[in-house]
């Protein structure tokens, strides 16, 4: 599906999900062209446990995107771990 239609689905407005995404919590979609993504259920998933862990949660972005990372802890090395580290 396209950002407009996960935009939708998941009731989160398009550049927050873009911050999601440059941030960390939230699976960059696959490029299929320069500048456009295709997004999936995983990222619908995704989205709304992000949501729920900030709303209801009341956690920061940066640790709702730490909450599930399964980086060994010596490697650390998923987008939110290397965000964390400050090695983009």
């Amino acid at each position: 599906m396209k950002m407009a239609r996960l935009s939708s689905r998941s009731g989160v407005g398009a550049p927050t999900i873009r911050y999601y995404i440059r941030e960390g919590p939230v699976p960059a979609g696959t490029l299929t062209s320069p500048n456009q993504a295709s997004y999936d259920e995983t990222h619908l998933r995704a989205l709304r446990l992000v949501r729920a862990l900030i709303d209801v949660g009341g956690l920061s972005i940066e640790d709702a995107a730490g909450s599930w990372c399964t980086c060994p802890t010596t490697a650390r090395t998923c987008p939110p771990c290397s965000a964390r580290s400050g090695a983009r």
